[in-house]
C-alpha cells in the first residue's frame, strides 16, 4: 500500500483538496473519529473516477464519506484513502427532474426545489445528510422516503467504472438499498418532483423542522437515530422502556430527550458509543426479546466500507 505515491498523484493531477493523517472527527456529526491515511475531496466525479483507478493501481483501500451524519468512525481511524464527497455538489434542472451531485445536502436541495415551486422534498428539509448517503440508506422522515422520488443513480465502482441504475434495480427498503452491499460510490442521482404551491411547501418544511427542534437533541453532537425500528416496534420507545435514557459510558450518553439518540457530551470515543450500544441492545433483548439493529454506518472497525 503506497499512500505516498497516491498523495503525490492527487497533488500533481489537481484531483482536489487532500491531506494526510486528517482527523475524521471534523467530518462526522458525532465529532468522533481517528485519522485517515489520506483524505481527499475530489472536485468532480470524473476526477473522482481517476482517483479510484489510481488507488486500485497502488492497492490502496478506499472508504467513502459524505456528511458523516449517520457514521461512527473508529478511534484508530481508517486506513488507506477516504474520499469525501463535499466537492460533488452540482445541481441541474430539467422541468420537474433535478439531477444533483452526491455531496449536495438534503437541506440545500429541498430549499432549491422550494424556490422553483417544486414539491416532494419537504420531508428531507431537516435531514442532516447529503444526497449520496441518503440514497444508499433510503433516508426518510414523517412517512416519506427518498425512493418515492428517485429516478436513477450514477455510481463509481472502486475500480473507477461508471455505472447507472434505475430505481427498480436498487431494491429499496426500510433504511436500505442494494447500494449498501455493493459498496459503490454514489456520484449523482436524479429525482422526480412535482409542482406545488410555494406557500404550502414552505409551511410544511417549517412544520417538519419545528418538530425536529422540539423532539431531537440537536444542541449536542449526534448521528441521528442509532437503531432501526424493529417490525411492529419503535426503537426509541423500547430503549426508553428499559430505562436507558441518561445511560452513559465516558462522554457518550443515551439522550434524555430522545431515547434513540446517543449524544456526545464532550469527548466521547467511538469505543464508548459501541459499548453503550451493546448495553442498550442487551437490555432491550433481555426484556422484550427483540434484537435492536443499528441504523448507523460503522467505519474502521475491521472494515473499510459500508
Amino acid at each position: 500500500m503506497d499512500t505516498k505515491k497516491l498523495f503525490e498523484f492527487i497533488q500533481n493531477e489537481d484531483i482536489g483538496e487532500a491531506r494526510p493523517d486528517e482527523l475524521l472527527e471534523r467530518y462526522t456529526t458525532w465529532r468522533i473519529g481517528g485519522p485517515a491515511d489520506i483524505f481527499c475531496e475530489p472536485s468532480d466525479w470524473k476526477k473522482c473516477q481517476r482517483l479510484l483507478q489510481t488507488a486500485q493501481l497502488y492497492d490502496i483501500p478506499v472508504t467513502f464519506l459524505g456528511a458523516g451524519s449517520n457514521v461512527l468512525v473508529a478511534d484508530e481511524g481508517i486506513r488507506g484513502l477516504v474520499i469525501h464527497t463535499k466537492g460533488l455538489k452540482n445541481i441541474s434542472w430539467k422541468g420537474r427532474i433535478v439531477t444533483a451531485g452526491s455531496g449536495v445536502s438534503l437541506t440545500n436541495l429541498s430549499q432549491a426545489a422550494y424556490r422553483r415551486g417544486l414539491a416532494g422534498m419537504e420531508f428531507a428539509s431537516g435531514i442532516p445528510g447529503t444526497l449520496g448517503g441518503a440514497v444508499i440508506m433510503n433516508a426518510g422522515a414523517y412517512g416519506f422516503f427518498l425512493d418515492s422520488i428517485i429516478v436513477n443513480v450514477k455510481t463509481l465502482t472502486k475500480a473507477g467504472e461508471s455505472k447507472n441504475y434505475n430505481k427498480e434495480q436498487l431494491d429499496f427498503g426500510y433504511r436500505t438499498s442494494a447500494l449498501k452491499s455493493i459498496n459503490e460510490l454514489v456520484v449523482q442521482a436524479s429525482l422526480n418532483l412535482h409542482e406545488g404551491i410555494p406557500e404550502d411547501i414552505r409551511s410544511l418544511m417549517d412544520q417538519y423542522q419545528k418538530e425536529r427542534r422540539e423532539k431531537q437533541p440537536l444542541q449536542l453532537p449526534n448521528a441521528g437515530s442509532v437503531f432501526r425500528n424493529p417490525p411492529g416496534y419503535s426503537a426509541g420507545r423500547l430503549v426508553e422502556a428499559v430505562g436507558a435514557k441518561g445511560w452513559r459510558i465516558g462522554d457518550a450518553e443515551v439522550s434524555t430527550q430522545h431515547a434513540n439518540f446517543i449524544v456526545n457530551q464532550g469527548k466521547a470515543k467511538a469505543s464508548d458509543v459501541i459499548n453503550l450500544i451493546k448495553e442498550v441492545q442487551k437490555a432491550v433483548g433481555e426484556k422484550f426479546l427483540v434484537q435492536l439493529e443499528t441504523e448507523i454506518v460503522i467505519l474502521g472497525f475491521n472494515n473499510n466500507g459500508r
